[in-house]
């Protein structure tokens, strides 16, 4: 009788009132056993009992015990089988296979290794273990509660203002956590079947919670901070806000990338440099008359070399180390350089770029950091230190753009978006600019305007 109650699946109670293990079936070396209303596996491996609750019915439960036997006879893992590892250990882990195995771009390694060190500082300081297995939903939280809480220097500068991180950032860094997680699960370094803590989370949810609270020039800042421009400065930030260019791409853009006939300038990935668009994707942007004489002073009859020169160069205090008659020559004595490095045994895409960096500064190239140091000085000088970031003159074009009616589509091309989702987070309308719109929107719709008469008492 006892037997057939337990293959029905019958539960009973100890005296105590708490919920007792039935057992149900045994198949081969394993046995399913029901605690209220959850299915658990019971088996022995390698000499440990091994105890593991089944996410489903019955069926699934003798499914699964079927898959872990067959596993034990050929004396293979069961598919319950993981390596512990710390979370520090699956960070490393996961960085290394992004980039020797991947192959990822160093920026884009770097961007992961310094979003998961905060969880790896998080595990080993706030919570009592720094097992990767024992993460939960309720963990994530909590690793939400103490970002908030971190201060950070805007543009990674090593002093300044320091401020909350914003949730877009706060996204990124789970957004990445959910991908190394992910990694691991599919490496058999956390519980099989059991989710990832990080996808539980809702992280789209934070940037919708708090608006970007528009730290973009308005107009009147706008021409106070040309007006503050010299000449070296003006055509560097011109450039960035008339075609939403990306600090890196200005800074890597090369003579040849000019086509005056055509009228077009090129954005495009420099492999030569160990340099990618963040999208990977070329894209055209047309030259505008008025801009000729601009471009035309930029390159000033060289033939090669870098578009942008830096202070230095472009004021004539410095030359470049070799002048070059061809996009291709200069291409091949970088190739020179490069070969030259490896020869000395260096290896690795970031330590390969910082060994040719020195003969791209001695070219005129602008460092990246320097365009912000020059942004952060004006704004400084025309009241507004708070605005530190030069990509908010990205953020400046699209939402211009957008204020003019411009095609959304169009703006996304431009700035060379993978969405117009991503364009619309760049794009902040004012009042006066909705405004405007239902004022247009108001015209071209007849609706009747008159307003209806009370009726006489």
């Amino acid at each position: 009788m006892a037997n057939t109650r337990a293959r029905r699946g019958h539960t009973g109670r100890t005296t105590s009132g708490s919920v007792r293990d039935v057992k149900v079936q045994r198949i081969g070396r394993v046995t399913v056993y029901k605690r209220g209303k959850s299915y658990y596996l019971y088996y022995r491996e390698k000499g440990k009992s091994i105890r593991r609750k089944v996410d489903g019915n019955l069926a699934t439960a003798r499914a699964m015990a079927s898959r872990t036997s067959a596993a034990l006879e050929e004396s293979r893992p069961s598919p319950f089988t993981f390596t512990r590892v710390t979370v520090a250990t699956l960070v490393d882990d996961f960085v290394d296979y992004c980039e020797s195995v991947k192959g990822l771009a160093y920026r884009t390694v770097d961007r992961y290794r310094s979003a998961l060190a905060h969880l790896k500082e998080f595990a080993e300081e706030e919570v009592p273990t720094s097992r990767a297995d024992e993460v939960t939903l309720g963990t994530v939280e909590d690793f939400v509660r103490w970002l908030r809480k971190q201060p950070r220097t805007r543009n990674g500068a090593d002093a300044g203002l320091q401020r909350p991180y914003a949730a877009s950032g706060i996204a990124f860094v789970l957004s990445t956590c959910r991908t190394a997680f992910n990694w691991a699960a599919k490496r058999r370094l956390l519980p099989p079947y059991s989710d990832n803590p990080f996808a539980a989370f809702p992280v789209e949810t934070i940037t919708q919670r708090e608006e970007h609270k528009g730290d973009i020039l308005t107009a009147e800042q706008q021409q106070a901070f040309f007006e503050a421009c010299d000449d070296w400065q003006r055509p560097v930030f011109l450039t960035l806000a008339l075609y939403g260019l990306r600090v890196g791409e200005l800074t890597h853009l090369l003579i040849s990338d000019l086509d005056q006939e055509r009228a077009v300038l090129r954005v495009r990935s420099k492999p030569e440099m160990f340099w990618n668009v963040k999208t990977g994707n070329e894209r055209l942007l047309p030259l505008l008359p008025e801009l000729s004489p601009l471009f035309e002073g930029l390159v000033a009859g060289r033939k090669a070399g870098f578009l942008f020169l830096n202070r230095d160069f472009a004021e004539r205090r410095k030359h470049p180390c070799k002048s070059f008659a061809s996009r291709r020559e200069f291409r091949l004595r970088l190739q020179e350089v490069t070969d030259e490095a490896r020869d000395d045994g260096i290896t690795g895409e970031k330590e390969l770029l910082r060994a040719i960096r020195p003969f791209l500064r001695a070219m005129g190239q602008i460092p990246e950091k320097r365009v912000r140091q020059e942004f952060m000085r004006l704004t400084k000088r025309i009241g507004c230190p708070e605005l530190t970031r030069v990509h908010s003159l990205r953020h400046l074009f699209s939402t211009r753009a957008q204020e003019s009616g411009i095609n959304p589509f169009v703006v996304q091309g431009i700035l060379g978006h993978s969405s117009l989702d991503m364009t619309g987070r760049y794009t902040h309308l004012g009042l006066e600019a909705r405004r405007r719109a239902l004022g247009q929107m108001l015209e071209a719709s007849n609706l009747p305007l008159g307003v209806p008469r009370n009726p006489k008492s």
